[in-house]
């Protein structure tokens, strides 16, 4: 059984790796992105719509269907898959949002979209509740399991399954719902759809504090998803493994051992903003080098 997942377990990134400079986005165009990752070795990637979807980016205008198209022929071009996405996402639980109309219809392009390029999972966030003072997991719960059903279903017809990532407390004094694994899964369970799973981020998880080995093993075949980043246990760096603090090793030999048949998935977002784009394609093999020795630690 073992040999039969490594042979799924793939090495894959977000297209975020390489869409900025400096924080300014489509610096790298999308198209140039996939090609670049391409030849630098990867053949499967994660369609970032977050970044995507920002105003005057290509998921926010009106030719948005015909976009995701060309990038589908692209990749199919290239010989890669998409296999993740990730939605747009905002805190639909905050009374305070404006521009909700905006954001609602992003997340209704992102399960479209999805679609179009083959997703198998799309990953999205939970919301925390706002309106009373302090936490409530109760009405946290509440409020996602009214909120998502429309988009789930949407994404379900376009032939995408959903997964809900693990968070993150900001503050020692500001909880997150779904930052608690327990949370997080109590959740997915609650929608009651095998098309419903887990994201694990397991940068957020190291800011949590959790053991990952232990959180992994209780999240289970509900994992479908991942998200691979660095850091250093204090703020969401999206390092690339090895230049924080996380102990990889036992991480991958435990993604081996409860049969995780999903992708390596990096979302090293920030690696590369100061690094000029015509000195990335070094970086980007070096990526996939690094993830090549991950898969090897599964063995």
């Amino acid at each position: 059984i073992f040999e039969r997942v490594m042979k799924t377990m793939r090495l894959s990134t977000s297209t975020s790796i390489m869409d900025r400079f400096q924080r300014v986005q489509n610096v790298v165009t999308m198209e140039e992105c996939i090609q670049r990752c391409h030849a630098a070795g990867y053949r499967v990637l994660d369609m970032n719509f977050c970044d995507m979807s920002n105003p005057g980016m290509p998921l926010a205008l009106d030719n948005w269907q015909s976009w995701a198209e060309k990038i589908a022929n692209l990749a199919a071009r290239l010989g890669i898959e998409f296999s993740q996405s990730h939605s747009h996402f905002y805190h639909f639980l905050n009374p305070k949002v404006e521009n909700r109309e905006f954001h609602d219809e992003m997340i209704r392009r992102s399960c479209i979209a999805s679609g179009i390029l083959g997703v198998k999972w799309m990953t999205v966030h939970a919301s925390t509740e706002a309106q009373t003072r302090g936490y409530s997991h109760k009405a946290s719960k509440i409020g996602n399991l009214e909120y998502y059903p429309p988009y789930f279903e949407l994404a379900f017809r376009h032939n995408v399954g959903v997964v809900i990532e693990n968070m993150f407390d900001p503050t020692p004094i500001q909880r997150t719902y779904t930052a608690n694994c327990e949370d997080l899964i109590d959740l997915v369970d609650a929608f009651h759809d095998p098309r419903v799973q887990v994201c694990w981020d397991i940068g957020h998880a190291n800011l949590v504090g959790y053991d990952q080995c232990e959180a992994l093993r209780t999240v289970g075949k509900r994992l479908k998803s991942t998200h691979f980043a660095d850091n250093h246990g204090v703020k969401d760096e999206h390092l690339l493994p090895f230049y924080g603090d996380i102990a990889w090793a036992s991480i991958m030999k435990t993604l081996k051992e409860i049969e995780y048949e999903g992708d390596v998935t990096y979302e090293v977002t920030p690696w590369l903003d100061r690094v000029p784009p015509m000195l990335r394609d070094t970086a980007l093999k070096h990526s996939v080098e690094v993830g090549e020795y991950l898969l090897k630690l599964a063995e």
